[in-house]
């Protein structure tokens, strides 16, 4: 993926939970077309501190959508300390009215708190203040030798969240929120993705959630009706079918696959190859989660491998493949699911 060229005057503020900083980063790579900046190894990390807290990009994207991406901001001010940054924000003679300052510091930061450095950035601003309904927000980020003013962008709605609460769990399912972070790697609202590993529908959940036409495929019938079932009780609607996504016919946008993991996987490792091999040719962007290193085969597939990623939760790390296929041509059939019911004007896809 090419970087836009130009001057990168928007900063953003990443949040990932310990384990996440690597997809984080690749999220903020599918959202803005730029690359944020590169954590130490896990084994020389030794506290979060360590981890790259601020991305900068040539674009402000809106980041609505974004699991790991918590704001952005464009770029005012920008000195090594708050008294330097009070300075030249003072120098910038800001009008602003019914505005909002907010504060983020990282831990260890000799500073005012918070709500000093509310008041005194408040005092250089010409402007009235609104703290209940702002139309316009400040945002203060210290960080190690770095203090940084802006204005507010976007910033995450946390769509996400409360998405794990649902009739029908799979221990084995992804998390809502990684689930996100993979559809924002492949899909943007109105492209059409495809999971041909669906399970009870995590990732058809978050793609319908933020506009992306989802289809979602099965081996398994009763995980296919508990898929719709998890996405009637979120009030959304995907396009689903029972067979096997190996088969999977049509052309997409984008593709997420997990993969299981566990003793059985080295069972069917011909199917996991299966399974890659057909997303690959079917999606245009593919994101693939295993617990082993793929890239070998997604190359031999003919993907361009835009950039991996280790997820750690505990002792489980799973791997995220991001890469681009030669994508697919052949028209897709599916049966589109609807909340109360099943629509069977649409024909079925191979089982």
């Amino acid at each position: 993926m090419s970087e836009r060229k130009g001057p990168r005057r928007y900063f953003y503020r990443l949040a990932p939970p310990t384990g996440y900083h690597e997809l984080a980063r690749l999220e903020f790579q599918a959202l803005t077309g730029d690359s944020a900046p590169e954590a130490p190894p896990w084994a020389e990390r030794e506290e979060p501190s360590t981890v790259p807290r601020i991305a900068w990009a040539r674009v402000g994207a809106g980041v609505q959508r974004s699991a790991y991406v918590a704001e952005c901001c464009r770029l005012l001010a920008r000195a090594e300390d708050f008294g330097g940054l009070l300075k030249v924000a003072t120098k910038l003679h800001l009008g602003v009215e019914r505005f909002r300052v907010r504060v983020h510091k990282m831990r260890g930061i000799d500073a005012p708190g918070s709500n000093d450095i509310q008041r005194m950035v408040a005092d250089v601003i010409d402007g009235r203040p609104d703290l209940d309904r702002p139309a316009a927000e400040m945002v203060v980020i210290a960080e190690p030798g770095q203090w940084l003013l802006g204005e507010l962008v976007s910033r995450t709605a946390r769509g996400w969240a409360g998405h794990e609460q649902r009739p029908h769990q799979y221990s084995a399912a992804l998390p809502p929120r990684l689930a996100r972070a993979l559809v924002n790697l492949v899909a943007p609202p109105g492209d059409r993705l495809l999971d041909p590993c669906c399970g009870v529908g995590t990732v058809l959940v978050e793609a319908a959630a933020i506009g992306v036409r989802a289809v979602g495929c099965d081996i398994n019938r009763r995980l296919v009706e508990h898929a719709a079932a998890n996405l009637c009780h979120h009030g959304l609607e995907a396009e689903l079918t029972t067979g096997d996504g190996r088969e999977v016919r049509g052309r997409f946008d984008g593709a997420v696959l997990d993969l299981p993991y566990g003793y059985a996987s080295r069972r069917i490792e011909g199917v996991y190859r299966g399974l890659v091999a057909r997303a690959v040719e079917v999606a245009r962007l593919v994101a693939v989660v295993t617990v082993d290193d793929v890239s070998e085969l997604l190359t031999r597939l003919g993907a361009e491998i835009i950039g991996t990623a280790a997820v750690m939760k505990g002792h489980l790390v799973r791997r995220v493949h991001w890469a681009r296929g030669p994508g697919g041509d052949r028209e897709g059939r599916a049966r589109t699911w609807s909340c109360g019911s099943v629509s069977r004007t649409a024909r079925d896809a191979p089982s």
